[in-house]
């Protein structure tokens, strides 16, 4: 009985030895260690392409189209004619005038004569100073007369030359509206013409970001027409009102060099890329390093750390805006700390790690 006692009694000692529990195995982990740096996020703001000269056409008189010469979309030349009116009563008007221009001048030359004749009688004492006064006072009213007509004839001649539109300046013409056999009047608008030397892009840039973007900033823009390419662009405006219910800010960038490709009209993509303020601290962590759960964002961090073995650490934190290396940390992190990059779900805050040299 003693003998199977004893047995009874070895064998519960080996397997309280066996029951040990095993050492925990230390996991290989992957961080970066966080140094102040300067941080760019990126923000684009769209807007519609404009010239940065634009122009009303409109006729100068009335009267019915006669010819259309262009169509809407078409580039045109500076002093191409756009449209024409009905120009008969125009030339009449010209003519009469030219005919009324032509008595003035003819009665003219006859008051200059007879004024010149009785001069010389009055100075040979052949004629009163009542001759010479009424000479004188008809070639000065048949003088002022001729210039009436002559200025009469001029106006006249530039009505007629308003019954044909021309283009100002060279550009593409828009919204054109008129057809042959329509009605005009003066200072009705009838298409609009803008300049593609120079084109511009309005945007609206939120209060928050406003005070980022300055004159002669540098920027990208986009278009949706011309997929895959880039063009440089150059801020032109900043306005610091508001604009009427909203909490944004107008802001004009202009392109730095033309392109035929590009036209007033077209949808447009403004990229800026801001920089932090290079006084303060900006830490900035790779985007899948950040988590979030119901407390907020929170970083797994490394701390402690001895001949290459740390302890995970929670750290809560206060997220920025995303930038092109990342998303900026604003408080809750220091200098040095070593950040966790690789692994988060498969660690626990108070567990033992080995950090990746």
């Amino acid at each position: 009985m003693i003998k199977y006692l004893l047995i009874a009694i070895t064998m519960l000692m080996v397997v309280g030895c066996n029951d040990k529990e095993p050492e925990e195995k230390i996991r290989l982990v992957r961080t970066i260690k966080l140094t102040p740096t300067k941080a760019t996020s990126t923000h684009s703001f769209n807007g519609i392409a404009r010239s940065d000269v634009a122009a009303r056409l409109s006729f100068n008189v009335s009267g019915t189209i006669k010819r259309v010469y262009i169509r809407d979309g078409q580039r045109v030349k500076e002093g191409d004619i756009i449209a024409s009116l009905n120009d008969s009563f125009f030339k009449l008007k010209v003519a009469e005038v030219k005919a009324s221009l032509k008595q003035a001048k003819v009665k003219l030359e006859n008051a200059k004569s007879r004024y010149k004749r009785i001069k010389q009688l009055y100075v040979n004492r052949s004629s009163s100073l009542s001759d010479l006064d009424n000479a004188r006072t008809t070639k000065d009213s048949a003088y002022a007369n001729y210039r009436a007509m002559k200025n009469r004839l001029e106006q006249a001649q530039l009505k007629l030359s308003y019954t044909k539109l021309r283009a100002p300046m060279n550009g593409s013409i828009s919204d054109l509206t008129i057809h042959k056999g329509e009605n005009v009047t003066p200072a009705i608008k009838i298409a609009s013409i803008s300049s593609t030397k120079s084109i511009e892009v309005p945007i609206s840039v939120p209060g928050s970001l406003i005070d980022n973007v300055k004159e002669g900033q540098k920027c990208i823009v986009t278009f949706d027409a011309i997929p895959n390419k880039k063009f440089e662009a150059v801020v032109i405006e900043v306005s610091h009102a508001s604009s009427k219910r909203t909490t944004t800010f107008p802001v004009v960038v202009r392109l730095t060099k033309h392109h035929k490709k590009i036209h007033p009209g077209m949808s447009a993509s403004v990229r800026f890329n801001f920089h932090s303020d290079k006084t303060k601290k900006t830490f900035v962590v790779p985007v899948h390093a950040l988590m979030e759960d119901e407390k907020g964002h929170y970083l797994y961090v490394v701390t402690n750390i001895s001949n290459g073995i740390g302890v995970i650490e929670r750290r809560d934190v206060v997220r920025g805006e995303l930038t092109t290396n990342g998303i900026i940390i604003r408080s809750g992190v220091e200098s040095n700390l070593q950040v966790l990059t690789a692994g988060m779900s498969r660690v626990h805050e108070g567990q033992k790690v080995r950090v990746s040299n």
